[in-house]
């Protein structure tokens, strides 16, 4: 049982992983997100079940059978257009093009906050969109093999689908705001098809990466 304090979002963010916990007391406004995907458990929030890979706003509650949860504490304590918070992220955190070296992100008003590891099988990181009507770019192939959802944190934006590498394809998208985590876009072989995350406002959302 165990309820740790990561730093990979600070100064931005107050984040806990909780893993193996009977109750977790969540005081203050916070996104809650049930990270459990590999035993299919649910968490409580009086009596009534959030899913695997599933997110909720949660204030003043006890949460009950925790087996893996993230934490964000107070994640609308700040605007994100305001011009000193966005400097403040262009400088602590690095661009999308620093951190891949991919063409199609450079020049993108991406920027990515170090990565967590938890759980021992699960990778975590924000990602701030500092503009609106911003993608990122259509992708399927991934640095690494693993099964991911995007968590949205704060702001607005939408997971989109493609038939091809070209944004004239787009067949479906998901919409996303605080605490909504898209259904899952890979198939039992963890084959995906061309996909983008792009914004809405101003934003910041979570991908969260897990070993197949």
């Amino acid at each position: 049982m165990s309820v740790q304090k990561l730093d990979f979002a600070e100064p931005f963010f107050e984040v806990e992983y909780v893993e193996d916990e009977e109750k977790y007391t969540c005081e203050t406004k916070s996104l809650v997100f049930n990270l459990a995907e590999r035993s299919g458990k649910s968490l409580y929030i009086k009596r009534i079940p959030v899913l695997p890979l599933k997110g909720t706003v949660a204030e003043g509650v006890v949460i009950e059978g925790i087996v893996r949860m993230l934490v964000v504490k107070n994640y609308d304590s700040f605007r994100l257009d305001d011009p000193k918070f966005v400097q403040r992220v262009k400088k602590t955190w690095k661009s999308l093009y620093e951190c891949s070296g991919i063409e199609r992100h450079k020049g993108i008003p991406y920027f990515k906050s170090p990565k967590a590891r938890i759980g021992g099988d699960t990778e975590i990181n924000f990602c701030f969109v500092s503009e609106p009507m911003a993608p990122s770019g259509p992708h399927r192939d991934h640095d690494r093999d693993f099964d991911e959802v995007h968590a949205q944190i704060r702001g607005f934006g939408k997971m989109q689908k493609f038939v091809e590498n070209d944004t004239s394809t787009f067949y479906q998208e998901s919409i996303m705001a605080p605490g909504v985590v898209h259904e899952k876009f890979y198939d039992e072989d963890g084959v995906y098809p061309w996909h983008q995350y792009h914004s809405l406002t101003p934003c910041i959302y979570m991908p969260i990466e897990i070993d197949r």
